[in-house]
C-alpha cells in the first residue's frame, strides 16, 4: 500500500501464530485494536493486552482466509505486508473517537509505552496520518486527470504558416502538418475527454524511477524491446486507458510519470520539457492541457534545439526526421510522413 510508504512503522515485528511471529506485546496491542476497530464485536472484542493469543492467532487466520481469499493462511501479520495493508485500508474507513489528552509527537514504540489508551491513540494517529495522504493522493489524480482545455483543441492553416515562417529554411506549411498527422492524426492535439493526446513510455519510466517499480508494476516499469511492444499495447489501447496510466504512475512518482509520456499534437516527450522553454515538467504538461496553440509553441521550441530535425525538414529526407524526432528505431515513419505529405500537397 503506497500511501504507508512515507508514514513511520506502526508495528515493528510480525503479530500472529507463535514460532512464526515474534510478538512484541506493543505490536500485538495494535493489532488486536485494529481487529476490534474494523470487525466490532459489541459481546466479545478481542483483549487489548498485548498478549498474543489462540483468539487473536483465529481471528488474523479467519480475516486471511475470507478477506484475502488465502488457501493456506499463516496466521501472521508482517509490518508492511499485505495483511497488515489490508487491515489498515479497512480501519481508514472506520471513524474513531480521537483521545484529545494524548498528544504523541511521534509514534508510541519509541517511548515503550503499553497502556491501552496510548496504544489506541497512536493507531488512531496513525490513521489520521494515512487517510490525510490517501486525500491527497486523491486530489492529485483527480489534477492530473481534470481538463483545463479552454476549447482550442485545433490549429488552423494560418497556425502551421506561421510555425513554417518560425522554422525557416523554406520549410513548408504541408510538411509542418503531414508531421502533426503522423504524430498524433493531426485533426486534434486532444482526445475525447479535453485532455492532450498521450503515449505512456514504460521504459522510460523504469530509467526515471530507477527500476523501483519493475516487480510490483511490470507494465509500466519495463525493458525497451522494440517500438510500440506488448506492454505499450496494453498501457495506450485508447486516450481513456492512456490517461488511466498516467493517473496510476502519477500517484507512484509524478515528475517520473509526466515525464514518461508523449504530449500533444506533436507528442513531445515530457523530459524534453526544457528544450521546449518551461522549466519544470510541470509547467510543460500545465501548457499543453489548455490550447493547441500551446502544443505548436512547445514543439517549434523544441525543433529549434534540434538543428537535426530542422536540416531534415529544409531536405525532405523524411527518414532524418523521423529518426532525429523519435530515435532510430522510428518504425514506418518516414513512410507515412511522406504519403502524408504529398497527399496535402495534391490538394493545393
Amino acid at each position: 500500500m503506497k500511501s504507508l510508504q512515507g508514514l513511520p512503522s506502526l508495528i515493528t515485528a510480525s503479530v500472529g501464530s507463535p514460532g512464526k511471529a515474534r510478538n512484541l506485546p506493543a505490536d500485538v496491542q495494535c493489532i488486536q485494536y485494529l481487529f476490534n476497530l474494523i470487525i466490532p464485536r459489541p459481546g466479545l472484542p478481542l483483549p487489548e493486552d498485548g498478549r498474543c493469543d489462540p483468539q487473536l492467532v483465529k481471528c488474523i487466520s479467519q480475516y486471511q482466509f475470507r478477506q484475502l481469499k488465502y488457501a493456506h493462511p499463516d496466521g501472521v501479520v508482517d509490518p508492511g505486508g499485505r495483511t497488515f495493508n489490508s487491515l489498515i485500508e479497512e480501519a481508514i474507513r472506520v471513524p474513531v473517537k480521537q483521545h484529545p489528552t494524548l498528544r504523541l509527537p511521534t509514534f508510541f514504540n519509541a517511548f515503550n509505552n503499553k497502556g491501552p489508551d496510548m496504544v489506541q491513540a497512536t493507531v488512531n494517529n496513525y490513521l489520521a496520518r494515512a487517510r490525510a495522504v490517501i486525500e491527497a493522493e486523491r486530489r492529485n489524480r483527480q489534477m492530473v486527470l481534470q481538463s483545463t482545455c479552454d476549447g482550442g483543441m485545433t490549429l488552423t492553416d494560418a497556425d502551421y504558416q506561421y510555425a513554417a515562417t518560425q522554422l525557416g529554411n523554406g520549410i513548408s506549411a504541408n510538411l509542418i502538418k503531414a508531421f502533426a498527422q503522423v504524430e498524433s492524426g493531426g485533426k486534434s492535439g486532444f482526445g475525447p475527454a479535453r485532455l492532450p493526446m498521450i503515449a505512456f513510455e514504460g521504459h522510460w519510466f523504469q530509467r526515471y524511477t530507477k527500476h523501483k517499480y519493475d516487480v510490483t508494476h511490470p507494465l509500466l516499469s519495463y525493458k525497451y524491446k522494440k517500438k510500440a511492444g506488448p506492454q505499450w499495447q496494453i498501457n495506450n489501447k485508447d486516450q481513456d486507458k492512456a490517461w488511466e496510466t498516467m493517473a496510476t504512475a502519477f500517484a507512484l512518482d509524478q515528475q517520473a510519470a509526466l515525464q514518461s509520456a508523449s504530449w500533444g499534437m506533436f507528442q513531445v516527450m515530457g523530459f524534453n520539457y526544457a528544450n521546449c522553454g518551461y522549466k519544470n515538467v510541470f509547467e510543460f504538461v500545465a501548457a499543453l492541457k489548455l490550447n493547441a496553440s500551446e502544443q505548436l509553441k512547445a514543439f517549434l521550441n523544441y525543433c529549434k534545439k534540434n538543428p537535426g530535425f530542422i536540416t531534415a525538414a529544409k531536405n525532405k529526407d523524411y527518414a532524418g526526421m523521423a529518426s532525429s524526432y523519435n530515435g532510430d528505431d522510428y518504425g514506418n515513419y518516414d513512410v507515412l510522413i511522406k504519403q502524408a505529405y504529398e497527399a496535402l500537397e495534391r490538394k493545393r
